[in-house]
Parts: structure tokens; C-alpha cells; sequence
């Protein structure tokens, strides 16, 4: 029935392909020629998207009731051959760079017999920081490829008959507006299974008007909200947090069901959504699917643009990995669970990336039936279609929470990984745990070293400016051609054929608020969940949104305008300085820039003729013809 299930939605999709005509460009724009109409390239985007739900494969018949998950490399020897490769000439170059940085004439004070004088070990230790630097960047590189040479993808399998499901979507209403969580919950009704499924809305608010449209859709209504016993200050059922939320739920629902699937609000299902991930639970032992995280909104502003990018390595090699290292990591974007395993653990665990916690906690658990470690399952499948962040004020939010996260893991004992956690798992989590912190020491280190020399003139070594510019340059470039060889795995095509610049630039802006998190975990201090905003409740900036990165690029200004003054002129250190200038800078510039962008273009759509709607309803455009069903 799933394999039936499953010609007839691709028979419907080339069917719709050929009644929409051909995909929309990427450089689509209107007649005008002004501007890109970004709806356009949303609607590209997101058809793009919809064609990615059989990215794992067919599905294909169990080979025994209750088989294990079978996974396939997603590289084939000769890619992965390459990839290590391309990896070990990259850090071939770093090693020679940082070899060449070690050399006795090189080293400050070589010569001078123990610590030497303050200028002489202010020098050492500003050394140290440059190299350190670069073996971290050296360590990232590893890390990729560790994922990248053990991605693997799942086997698709037909979904049993006769499971009970339980589609869950919450809604905060002051952050969330109604008509997004509608969308959704539409969606969610129209999802096809042979079995018993009902849709949920866990509303923190316990707002008549979502109990007006739950009632409206026909679906289940829930809130925890008056209830002192799933409102506590911490633990299973902590106030004001997507995990209580969900564990207030579990605590009364969660045992008529055998699957459980959380979708985020602004997260729509596509049809496939239960066929191509129930599957999976024939396997007893598998406690969670996870599915990717895109956003079908990549092109409304240049956050948007810059966010959904990241997510490409993401769900493009580094969650494969996760299945090739036996511990993917769950997302709470969208996922299905297993009560049972939940219950093993005592729900959604407290904390402020409460999915990351979750995953470590139960792959750290036995499955009672069966004396196995339960597992997980990433599926590179687009099931769902997602909207980022639209705002520099949400963006922030959101990477502080899951940097502080991490952090909280790092610093606090009692959260890392229990001693039942398989040593193959551990690892997995710890590198992926790397990447927050290593970012925020790097920018911590390199600012450490370049004010010591801006400051003081004592510089960390006497270096050739031309032999440091061709080594730390092949550095640079071999790293590229392993990036953009990389870009081979990404799930959409749209994704293969972009470099990817925004994403970096919008990485490096956000790397302040790692730092700042990093130093709030340090200081213990608590980082409330804050919900990202969504659709027209998005946050709007302010220069308060700001004021992290203007006091960033106020001391960047300081230390290249003291280094002037001061006559300390090596170009070299100035570089780092400038670089921090604009990552402070460049947010509030292009969120103004944005901004009157955003006015002009409100103007052009206000002054089209009213005829051009008429005109539009008789003959409507190609493409909202065909992203009818995947609208998001």
C-alpha cells in the first residue's frame, strides 16, 4: 500500500510538473527588471524542496518483521577517497604554516634563557595564541571529515498498517501567529496512514482563539496553561520551555499512542511525511527519526538567505554522519519518537537545547524488550518545509540559545554524557559539540594577540609578510576546494550550486554571540528559552539588537586607532582588527540597508495597477500553480 502510495504522489508530482511548466529560474525577475521578486525565488525554493522527498531512495519491502535499519555509505570509496584526500592536503598546508611559525628565528625571545622580561613573555604567550588558533581551524577540518567519510543514509522501508500516531505542533501566541500554526495544522490533517491519527496543538497560552481554530480544524487542543503541577521552576515540567510543554502532554496523552511526530509550527508536512519516516519503526530498537531542517523562505532578506545555507553541511554530511557514527542527533524542528524510549529517560530533558540533551540521554538508555541501546535514524528525506529566521533580533536569539547550549553542557558535570553512552557515541556528540566553543575561543584568542601587540608593540614574531602570505594563503585555498567539493552532498541542487559566501558572512557576524554565550555559561549565568519569532510577529531591530556587536567593533576601532597613535604599524596584526570592524558594523548596515529595501519594494507593489490583479486571477502565474501543496 506505502509503495502504491508512493508511485501515485510521484505520478501527481510529474503531473503538476508538466501542467506548471518549467522550474522557476533563480535570477527570475519581474518585468520591471528592478528587482528580484523574492516570492518567486521562495516559491523556486521551496518546489526544489518538495522534489527532495525520496532523497534515501525508494521504499522498498522489509526483508523480516522487525528488521534492523540497514544504512549505505552516501560517498562512494572513490569520493571518499577523494575527500580524505583533499582533506589531508588542507591540513598539509596548515601543518607547513604552522611549521614555518615554529621555527627557532621565528619564536619570540629564542634566544633569552628562561622566562625573560614581561615584553618577552607577553610575546610568548601572544605566539602561542596565533598557533593555537590555527590548530583549531586544523581541528574543525578533521571534524568535517569524520562526518563527511562516515555519512550514511537509512534504507526506506514501506510503513507498517495499523500504528497508532500522534501529530503534535505547538503554538506560544504571542510569538507565533495563528494563521502560520493554521497552515500547518491543515497540513497535518491531510496526511494519509493506515491507522489512527490525530493532531494536536499544545498551546502554552490556552488562547480562545486557538481553541476556537483547533476546534475549527478538528483537532485535539491542549494546555498546560493554570496547571501548578506542569508549571515548575525546573525538571520534567519547567515553566515557560518547549520541553515542559511537551512533557505536560506526555504526561496525560503520550500512552494512547505508539509514534509520536513534533513538527515546529512554521515547519509544514508535505504529504509523504508518514510514509517516508514511519517505516523505520519496525526496527524495536529505534528510539527516534529525525528529518532535515530547510526553510522554504531563504530568499526573503539576506538573514533568511544566510541562515538556510548554514544548514546545508548540516543536513547534507554532518547528521549523515550521525548515522554512520550510530548516534544522529535529535532536532526538535521535526522528528517522530518512540513513547517507550521516552519513558526510559523521563521525557524531553530540561534544559535550553532540550533535543540535544534528549538525544544523548537516550542513546545512553536500554531498550527493556530487547537489552539493546536504543538508536536513532536521520533520513535526508524533505518531509517538511520550514521558515528561518527573518530577523538579525531572532537569528541572535537563536544561535545564543543553542551556543549557550552547548556551552552548558561543557561547563556543567552533571549534563555531560552519562558513562552508559557507547564510546563511538560520545565521541560523536563531543565532536559536534566542538564548533561553538572552538568558534568563540578562536575569536577570543586572535583578539587576545593582536591587542597585546596594538597595545604594547610587542610582537609575537618576527615574520616575513611574503612567505606568511603565500602559506597561510594555500591554507586558505586548499580549504576552499575542499568546501566547494563538498557542496556535492547537499540535499537540493539549489544548495549543490551555491558557494555559499552569505552563509559564512552571517556565521562570522554571529560569532560575538558565541563568544557572549560562551561567557554567560562561564559565569553560570541562566539563558531563558526564548521562542524564535515567526511570520508578522517576527522581532524588529533596534540599535539595542545591536549593541553587542557596536561595543565589538567600538574596541576593534579603538585598538587600529591606538596601534596608529602608538606607531605600532605591522600590517599583518591590523588585519584581525579590521575584520572585527566589520563584523560589528556589518549587521546594523545591512539590516538598515534591508530595511529601505524592503520600504521601496512595499512602494512598487502598492502602485501596481489594480488591472495587473485582474489579469492575474484570469491567468494566474505558472508558479503558484505549481506550488500549490507546498506553500509554507
Amino acid at each position: 500500500m506505502a509503495v502504491a502510495a508512493e508511485t501515485r504522489l510521484s505520478s501527481a508530482r510529474k503531473k503538476g510538473a508538466s501542467r506548471a511548466g518549467p522550474p522557476v529560474s533563480s535570477s527570475a525577475r519581474p518585468p520591471s527588471g528592478r528587482h528580484p521578486d523574492r516570492r518567486q525565488l521562495n516559491i523556486s525554493a521551496r518546489l526544489a524542496y518538495a522534489g527532495c522527498g525520496a532523497t534515501a531512495g525508494p521504499l522498498v519491502a522489509p526483508r523480516r518483521p522487525r528488521a534492523a535499519v540497514e544504512f549505505r555509505h552516501v560517498a562512494s570509496p572513490a569520493a571518499r577517497l577523494i575527500l580524505t584526500l583533499l582533506v589531508l592536503v588542507n591540513s598539509a598546508a596548515g601543518l607547513l604554516f604552522i611549521g614555518w611559525l615554529l621555527l627557532p628565528e621565528h619564536v619570540p625571545g629564542s634566544g633569552v634563557i628562561g622566562l625573560g622580561d614581561w615584553r618577552t613573555m607577553a610575546a610568548r604567550l601572544g605566539f602561542c595564541v596565533v598557533v593555537g588558533v590555527e590548530l583549531i581551524r586544523l581541528a574543525q577540518n578533521v571534524v568535517v571529515w569524520v562526518f563527511a567519510f562516515h555519512a550514511k543514509d537509512p534504507v526506506p522501508v514501506d510503513p507498517p498498517v495499523g500504528l497508532r500516531v500522534a501529530l503534535l505542533t505547538t503554538i506560544v501566541p504571542s510569538k507565533e501567529p495563528l494563521d502560520v500554526v493554521e497552515r500547518t495544522l491543515r497540513r497535518l490533517r491531510q496526511l494519509v496512514y493506515c491507522g489512527r491519527v490525530d493532531v494536536w496543538i499544545l498551546d502554552e497560552g490556552d488562547d480562545p482563539a486557538v481553541k476556537e481554530m483547533a476546534a475549527r480544524l478538528g483537532v485535539h487542543h491542549f494546555s498546560r496553561k493554570g496547571r501548578p503541577e506542569y508549571n515548575q521552576p525546573s525538571g520534567e515540567f519547567r515553566a515557560r520551555t518547549k520541553s515542559g510543554n511537551h512533557n505536560a502532554w506526555r504526561a496525560e496523552h503520550e500512552q494512547e499512542y505508539d509514534v509520536v511526530a513534533n513538527v515546529d509550527p512554521d515547519h509544514v508536512p508535505l504529504p509523504h511525511f508518514l510514509e517516508r519516516t514511519l517505516g523505520y519503526f519496525r526496527d524495536p530498537d529505534v528510539a527516534f527519526v529525525v528529518t532535515p531542517q530547510v526553510y522554504g523562505n531563504m530568499h526573503q532578506n539576506f538573514v533568511a538567505h544566510g541562515a538556510s545555507v548554514q544548514q546545508y553541511l548540516y543536513n547534507g554530511l554532518i547528521a549523515r554522519g550521525g548515522n554512520g557514527l550510530d548516534a544522529p542527533l535529535l532536532t526538535g524542528t521535526g522528528h517522530l519518537y518512540r513513547p517507550a524510549a521516552w519513558r526510559t529517560i523521563g521525557g524531553y530533558q530540561d534544559s535550553i537545547i532540550e533535543d540535544h540533551l534528549t538525544s544523548i540521554r537516550v542513546h545512553a538508555a536500554v531498550n527493556p524488550e530487547t537489552g539493546n541501546q536504543w538508536k536513532g535514524v536521520y533520513t535526508p528525506d524533505v518531509v517538511a518545509i520550514g521558515e528561518g529566521p527573518t530577523s538579525w533580533a531572532d537569528y541572535f536569539n537563536q544561535q545564543k540559545r543553542w551556543a549557550a547550549g552547548i556551552w552548558e553542557i561543557v561547563v556543567r558535570p552533571e549534563l555531560r554524557a552519562p558513562r552508559a553512552l557507547r564510546s563511538r557515541r560520545r565521541w560523536q556528540y563531543r565532536l559536534l559539540q566542538f564548533y561553538y566553543p572552538s568558534v568563540a575561543v578562536s575569536l577570543l584568542l586572535g583578539n587576545v594577540a593582536t591587542a597585546m601587540y596594538l597595545l604594547t608593540g610587542v610582537s609575537t614574531a618576527q615574520l616575513d609578510v611574503t612567505v606568511w602570505s603565500m602559506l597561510w594563503g594555500s591554507t586558505i585555498c586548499t580549504w576552499f576546494v575542499l568546501w566547494l567539493w563538498l557542496r556535492r552532498f547537499n540535499i537540493a541542487p539549489h544548495e549543490r550550486e551555491e558557494i555559499g559566501i552569505v552563509g559564512m558572512a552571517l556565521a562570522l557576524c554571529a560569532g560575538p554571540v558565541y563568544l557572549a554565550a560562551g561567557v554567560g555559561a562561564l559565569l553560570r549565568r541562566k539563558l531563558g528559552f526564548v521562542v524564535t519569532a515567526k511570520g508578522k510577529l517576527r522581532t524588529s531591530e533596534s540599535l539595542g539588537t545591536f549593541r553587542l556587536h557596536l561595543c565589538w567593533a567600538a574596541v576593534a576601532a579603538g585598538l587600529l586607532g591606538a596601534s596608529f597613535v602608538l606607531g605600532h604599524d605591522f600590517t599583518l596584526l591590523r588585519v584581525w582588527p579590521v575584520l572585527a570592524l566589520l563584523t560589528g558594523l556589518g549587521p546594523p548596515l545591512i539590516a538598515f540597508v534591508s530595511g529601505l529595501r524592503a520600504r521601496r519594494e512595499q512602494r512598487d507593489d502598492a502602485a501596481e495597477p489594480a488591472a495587473g490583479s485582474d489579469d492575474e486571477a484570469r491567468h494566474p502565474p505558472r508558479s503558484r500553480v505549481a506550488v500549490e501543496g507546498v506553500r509554507s
